[in-house]
């Protein structure tokens, strides 16, 4: 078997279907190419996905958008094939090329035994906090995971209950937007801190917006979120935080998308001054609009 070959010119060059077809049935061993691969010749290879694991909709879905964005980069990663030109691995991106009518430049590697599939996609993938973190991203976790849910909310998922999740290029691109949630991690850990039963990622989402609407009282509202204190009876504060307390004490946890539903609701009774003895939410009702 001779040594991989790797082609790299400064910039890749469009295949043709004959050029594909040719690197599908070589035999000469392995080789590695830069190719631009454009959506017809996804669609050929994608002939030959013959015998590969499920196929996962969200990741044709997060890789599509990458990809229409600009922002699926030429990494490393390559499509696979075999001694016969049958895929081994990256069917995902290949359905996404087709999804998006977008070409990519990424990497080729042909004529690898088939045995080799077992071992493709081992690794643990990176996740945005991994991103972040390598970004020397302060609070990177807590970060990320905000992102994540504030893409969610601007997505229209008010039940937090749809599979797709933002990507890591995605994530980049709305802290760039949105350099703020920095702030909004730091508070949220601060007042986890102080009141522990709400997780990071809720006080962070629900602070994001709140701030959007009145930075002042955002900033009073998680004061005395952590310390509750200098509250009169039936604030809504106070309820919020006897309302989660006795709830995870009875159940053990709560449903992330009811923590961030009982933030906005006390925040929207303080906005209006109105008192709130107790706080009721039905099952699997969607977070409510702060105001």
């Amino acid at each position: 078997m001779s040594a991989l070959a790797v082609a790299m010119p400064a910039y890749a060059t469009p295949m043709t279907l004959a050029e594909l077809d040719a690197l599908m049935t070589s035999t000469t061993g392995p080789s590695a190419h830069v190719i631009e691969l454009h959506p017809q010749l996804a669609a050929r290879l994608l002939r030959r996905n013959r015998h590969n694991r499920p196929l996962r909709e969200s990741a044709v879905e997060d890789y599509a958008r990458d990809i229409a964005a600009g922002t699926f980069l030429l990494n490393g990663e390559a499509i696979k094939l075999d001694v016969r030109g049958n895929v081994l691995d990256g069917q995902h991106r290949l359905h996404a090329i087709v999804k998006a009518q977008t070409p990519v430049t990424t990497f080729i590697i042909c004529g690898l035994p088939a045995a080799t599939q077992a071992t493709m996609d081992s690794g643990r993938r990176r996740t945005a906090a991994d991103a972040l973190s390598l970004d020397d991203e302060d609070n990177s976790s807590t970060v990320a995971a905000i992102l994540g849910r504030v893409w969610g909310w601007k997505q229209g998922d008010r039940k937090f209950n749809r599979r797709s999740r933002p990507t890591i290029a995605e994530c980049k691109a709305l802290l760039d937007e949105h350099p703020e949630i920095r702030r909004s991690a730091q508070i949220a850990l601060r007042t986890h801190h102080a009141f522990p039963h709400i997780p990071p990622s809720a006080l962070g989402t629900a602070h994001h917006l709140f701030n959007a609407i009145n930075p002042d009282q955002a900033a009073w509202y998680f004061q005395r979120l952590g310390d509750g204190a200098e509250l009169p009876a039936g604030h809504p504060i106070l309820a919020l935080r006897a309302r989660v307390t006795s709830e995870r004490a009875k159940e053990g946890q709560i449903a992330w998308a009811r923590h961030l539903a009982y933030l906005v609701i006390a925040w929207n009774a303080t906005r209006d001054d109105r008192s709130l003895s107790r706080m009721v939410l039905r099952p699997n009702t969607p977070v409510p609009t702060p105001k």
